[in-house]
């Protein structure tokens, strides 16, 4: 039988190795439930739903196998505080970000009561919570956008800081798509073609410096412009008159796919 545990911070950096001081190669949200494989110390060995392992410090993870009761709620703001009270004045008791799904137990005017994984109650406005829109290319590009500007982060996959297929991963998931995690293996299926002349709105773009492994992805928004998060999340552009044009990426497309419906 599988063991479940439950992250128990607004996001948690996830090591390659069972220690902090090693690489983060991913990251978890506040009440997102994985499949615990091995425990340790101080860290613990988890498999995310793309199948990604990863070890998290274990003070960041709730194992439990009782169902919190309570309606399922998810968070649509890129960032909401969680306070002990139903007021701002109140001392915050955790944070989350766009996508974390949790428990709302209890309502009193704007503010919805949450019970967070390791039974802390906390209440935070319920303005922050609702449903994201169905899978399109329109969708996905406008959430995208709403990325701009935020940092690149290795390993990264929240408005903290993300990382090209990070990036990638969230937007695609926040419309209920799940991708794998590493630009390599978003490239895996579903190619549509080696020409970006060919690339539509939300179609994937690749790019490798060598020629065994993808090293970058990018979400098309037509007409040869692109937006990665690559220094921060930005707009580029294939199209040398274009004065977002960037060689670099030019040089190193590999591949268009398409995940979208066509």
């Amino acid at each position: 039988m599988k063991k479940i545990g439950i992250i128990n911070v607004g996001v948690s950096n996830h090591y390659r190795e069972p220690s902090s001081q090693s690489e983060i190669i991913t990251q978890g949200c506040l009440g997102e439930r994985v499949e615990v494989l091995e425990e340790q110390e101080n860290h613990t060995l988890i498999r995310q739903a793309d199948n990604y392992q990863s070890w998290i410090p274990e003070d960041q993870l709730v194992t439990s196998d009782e169902a919190v009761k309570g309606e399922n709620i998810t968070v649509v703001s890129h960032f909401v505080r969680i306070y002990s009270q139903p007021a701002e004045s109140s001392p915050a008791v955790r944070d989350a970000v766009i996508g974390s799904r949790l428990v709302c137990c209890d309502k009193s005017g704007d503010w919805l009561q949450i019970v967070l994984p390791d039974g802390t109650l906390g209440w935070a406005e319920k303005k922050y919570f609702g449903i994201f829109p169905e899978l399109s290319p329109d969708n996905i590009i406008s959430l995208a956008h709403d990325f701009l500007g935020y940092p690149y982060f290795w390993g990264g996959t929240s408005p903290r800081g993300f990382d090209c297929s990070g990036l990638v991963q969230t937007v695609f998931k926040l419309h209920g798509l799940q991708l794998p995690r590493d630009a390599w293996q978003q490239q895996q299926g579903k190619l549509l073609s080696t020409n970006y002349l060919d690339a539509q709105p939300g179609d994937l773009l690749f790019f490798s410096r060598t020629p065994d492994k993808v090293t970058h992805v990018a979400i098309s928004l037509g007409e040869q412009r692109y937006i990665h998060a690559s220094g921060w999340v930005r707009i580029d552009s294939f199209n040398e008159s274009d004065p977002l044009f960037t060689r670099q990426r030019v040089n190193t497309f590999t591949s268009v796919n398409r995940y979208l419906p066509s």
